[in-house]
């Protein structure tokens, strides 16, 4: 490849969007993406896996020409969220029209995004795409990793973005440390059809074993999300498709009601993690890859998007100076710009999942207590929901 192309490895949400914005900058750039998604069809139930998108990504993708290749028959806006605890009568409830929004976003099959990030990418002359991607062989390197792709050789870019996630190889073969840990919980995710059909209010309710959530998707479909044990994770999995309906149907609140039918069930381990540098040499993290938050505020692919925003806006101002992509300048006020931010919305969640999946014990009114104060917050309440919402 050209030694003053920007290298994009994985595809993903973050990346394909790192992509796409360098390439509508006319900054040259190459995507290598082993297994991209395929576009869901118009009559196929919603995916397993989702991502709410709050305002500000919404209007990134719209910026980036990405949102219009949505199909917005499969993009379901919700304007109101409710969250409670079990244990106590505070609940908090707020609409978008308390904050002055027209929605308080929407909630979207990753799938669907990648592709249509994807489709946006393959429309630009300055972006080449490699989707599915050969095999990429990485080794560290003394000057950063040495990436090797299956039937071209060495790659030698002028910048290389790890958007490869969590396991990222690019930032183990760069040599970054991580700090990370478990919170000792699993995430069973079931797409759903409930009964009556989920409208555009999504809710979460607190529970001893731990949170459980419906997000609204399309269709009047709903994605249902249980935080629970990592051995009761695997009883949930296990179990008959009846025996599960009824698991649910008992173990969540009436707000859910009925289910009809079950479009498909998964779990997955919770866990954080935070990259101990953002960039080294000639490579630069974004993404899962640099950081991984709790999802109980559903926030990681939003703060992952402002990654690469930010991201492409630094590579391209270094250029405009006539600096190179990779100058340590420019990486580094990257990572001054991102670093604050994510780790504030990592060390919240944090927080949030200690304060609400310790023993309910005596501290249980003040859960409560503390959910009906945030409910008459004002100002307050406001102002920090409209940052969950909107981002600023």
């Amino acid at each position: 490849m050209n030694s003053n192309d920007v290298l994009v490895v994985g595809g993903g949400m973050v990346g394909a969007a790192v992509a796409v914005d360098l390439g509508r900058r006319g900054i040259p750039v190459r995507l290598l993406e082993a297994r991209p998604a395929t576009r869901p069809t118009a009559d196929e139930p919603p995916r397993l896996r989702v991502s709410a998108l709050n305002g500000r990504s919404i209007e990134y993708l719209q910026s980036l020409g990405a949102w219009p290749a949505l199909d917005q028959a499969r993009v379901a806006t919700f304007d109101e969220l409710a969250t409670w605890d079990i244990s106590a009568p505070g609940r908090l409830a707020f609409s978008a029209d308390e904050l002055g929004l027209d929605r308080l976003g929407v909630f979207v099959e990753n799938d669907h995004l990648q592709a249509a990030l994807l489709e946006t990418a393959a429309g630009l002359e300055s972006v080449r795409l490699d989707v599915p991607a050969p095999t990429l062989d990485v080794q560290p390197g003394t000057d950063g990793p040495r990436l090797i792709l299956e039937g071209e050789g060495a790659l030698t870019p002028a910048l290389t973005v790890a958007a490869d996630g969590a396991g990222s190889r690019l930032r183990d073969a760069a040599g970054i440390g991580v700090w990370e840990g478990d919170y000792h919980q699993h995430a069973v995710v079931a797409t759903v059809q409930p009964n009556p059909p989920a409208g555009t209010r999504t809710w979460q309710r607190f529970t001893p074993d731990g949170p459980q959530a419906l997000l609204p998707l399309a269709g009047g479909a709903a994605s249902l999300v249980w935080y629970v044990s990592p051995s009761k994770a695997r009883l949930l999995t296990a179990m008959s498709e009846a025996d599960f309906v009824d698991a649910v149907e008992s173990a969540f609140p009436t707000d859910l009601g009925l289910i009809d039918q079950v479009y498909g069930r998964g779990s997955f381990p919770i866990r954080r993690l935070h990259a101990q540098r953002y960039w080294r040499d000639q490579l630069v993290l974004v993404g899962d890859a640099a950081h991984v938050i709790h999802p109980l505020a559903g926030q990681g692919v939003n703060i992952g998007l402002r990654d690469a925003r930010a991201l492409a806006g630094q590579i391209a101002e270094s250029l405009r100076r006539g600096l190179p992509a990779a100058h340590p300048a420019g990486l580094a006020a990257y990572e001054r710009g991102r670093r604050p931010d994510n780790q504030l919305m990592q060390s919240a969640m944090s927080a949030f999942h200690v304060g609400f999946t310790a023993p309910l014990g005596p501290l249980a009114p003040v859960r409560g207590l503390g959910l009906q104060i945030a409910g008459h917050g004002g100002w307050l309440k406001r102002r920090v929901l409209r940052y969950a919402m909107e981002g600023r």
